[in-house]
């Protein structure tokens, strides 16, 4: 999966220092519709990711630290609501 630019992102997130592999990601830093602060990123499937899903219908999510923060995966745009 690619991170994707988009009309909406108002920030930049920069790599944390001890990860040379990844990129600056943009994104949304506002609030949700309950008012509740959100960033919103988003993503790019390859023909490969998309196959993969197609075949085990899974999604893998990893968050690197020592929590889990609340997230959400979704296919729907959350400023077309």
């Amino acid at each position: 999966m690619l991170p994707v630019d988009f009309e909406q992102a108002n920030a930049t997130l920069g790599p944390p220092d001890d990860m040379s592999n990844c990129t600056g990601l943009r994104v949304h830093k506002g609030y949700d519709i309950d008012g509740l602060p959100a960033i919103v990123s988003k993503w790019r499937l390859s023909k490969e990711d998309l196959e993969e899903i197609n075949t085990t219908g899974e999604l893998w999510l990893i968050i690197y630290g020592h929590g889990q923060p609340p997230v959400c995966l979704t296919t729907e745009s959350p400023f077309n609501i």
